[in-house]
């Protein structure tokens, strides 16, 4: 994607970076009608794509994609629709049905890859209007009365200045707005690495469900791709995986973890598509959702443990919430002034309260023996499997599972008193 220059017309809305949270929110305020350019500091060719991404879309993202004019991506030659099966201490959490909600039965997730997504949605927010200015990065930022000037550098090394009624911070968990701005992130520890690699050879389980297997304090997760692909992703202590030397020898310890789990996928005739990739440290990053009277989205406002497969949706739902939350509303200083507090309001009260459940899974030391009563109770239950595959699905909030677990846990204890 070339870089497109601009003439001297002050634009209503700055979104800076580049990746799904910048391109959905551009798209957003383009289709409700104002002059957008995202600014990103890489250069973008057609296929560039991000690649440290499991790539598993929850299904409270799957409608979030056709108001982006992404709908195309639910087809069977771009996607696998799917859903979880949790293999726990306790049992197996399996509904029956297609749909994570039985009365919607397309209400299913996504093994949709970025190399398909990315390109997807620039060329998307392309049709909208928006103008990408690329391989440039902003370096400062002031406001005034009338809005935000923005010092940004090319790769020339000439700065150029830019005029903006709003400006949205979308450039990931390193944000360099946040740093600008002194939106400090609150660090979360995870105690796990992850690896993931792609393969051929791997058959699909039964109605492309993707399977998730707690081993230990580990989840190994198998997600089945188009053309017969498969992708396996291995969240593990990191004591585990830390004598995994080489890429040869640490490719064979993955496919033996996963040959010794008998509720996975039989990897015998599996042949690796490229080496594996992965992280060793992922701390989870939450900031505030406005600072400075700058709105963060996606993994600038919360970056979580991968492991809660929620970082494309968050990213889609943050910039949705944003967009909503200025629908209807000037960009003059008093409809900013309230767009940001709903904004604010909108996030912590939707995406806020999951985060406290991600980061304590990301911590290995817990009572595996309450582990296992809550699987238990969990998989004896056909509501309750529901409500949990509700809540990994991120279609229901944290406490309304509380509430069905607790009524699932009296239940059960008034049972075992009966007997």
């Amino acid at each position: 994607m070339s870089t497109e220059e601009y003439d001297d017309a002050p634009l209503d809305v700055a979104v800076v970076g580049g990746s799904l949270a910048g391109c959905a929110t551009a798209i957003h305020f383009g289709t409700m009608g104002y002059r957008v350019a995202v600014f990103e500091k890489k250069a973008t060719p057609d296929a560039y794509h991000k690649q440290l991404c499991t790539h598993f879309v929850q299904p409270h993202t799957v409608p979030l994609l056709a108001p982006l004019g992404l709908a195309h991506l639910r087809e069977p030659s771009r996607s696998v629709a799917t859903k979880a099966v949790f293999v726990t201490p306790g049992g197996v959490v399996e509904t029956p049905g297609t749909g994570y909600d039985p009365e919607l039965p397309d209400s299913y997730a996504l093994n949709l890859e970025r190399r398909v997504l990315d390109p997807a949605i620039r060329e998307s927010a392309r049709r909208h209007g928006v103008r990408f200015v690329e391989a440039t990065a902003v370096e400062g930022l002031a406001r005034d009365d009338s809005g935000w000037t923005l010092e940004t550098r090319g790769e020339s090394g000439d700065p150029r200045r830019y005029r903006a009624r709003l400006v949205v911070a979308a450039d990931g968990r390193r944000s360099r707005l946040a740093g600008l701005l002194g939106n400090e992130a609150e660090s979360r520890p995870n105690e796990r690495a992850a690896l993931f690699g792609y393969f051929r050879g791997i058959p699909a389980p039964a109605d492309n469900r993707s399977v998730f297997v707690m081993n230990d304090r580990d989840l190994a997760c198998s997600y089945p791709l188009v053309d017969g692909r498969t992708e396996l992703v291995l969240f593990a202590e990191k004591s585990r995986v830390e004598g995994w030397r080489g890429a040869d020898g640490r490719m064979q310890e993955f496919l033996k973890y996963f040959d010794g789990l008998p509720d996975a996928p039989p990897v015998t005739d599996a042949v690796p598509e490229g080496p594996l990739l992965g992280y060793g440290d992922y701390p989870s990053l939450i900031r505030r959702p406005v600072a400075g009277s700058v709105p963060f989205v996606g993994d600038a406002a919360l970056s979580l443990d991968a492991m809660s497969g929620v970082g494309c949706g968050f990213a889609l739902l943050s910039a949705q919430l944003l967009a909503h939350a200025f629908a209807g509303r000037a960009l003059d200083a008093e409809g900013v002034r309230d767009g940001l507090d709903d904004y604010r309001q909108r996030f912590e009260k939707t995406v806020l309260p999951h985060a406290e459940g991600i980061c304590g899974d990301s911590l290995v030391d817990k009572d595996e023996a309450t582990r296992q009563r809550m699987f238990e109770t969990i998989c004896g239950n056909p509501e309750l499997s529901q409500k949990y595959l509700a809540l990994t699905g991120r279609m229901v909030l944290p406490a309304e599972f509380q509430r069905a677990f607790m009524r699932g846990l009296m239940a059960r204890g008034s049972g075992a008193a009966r007997k």
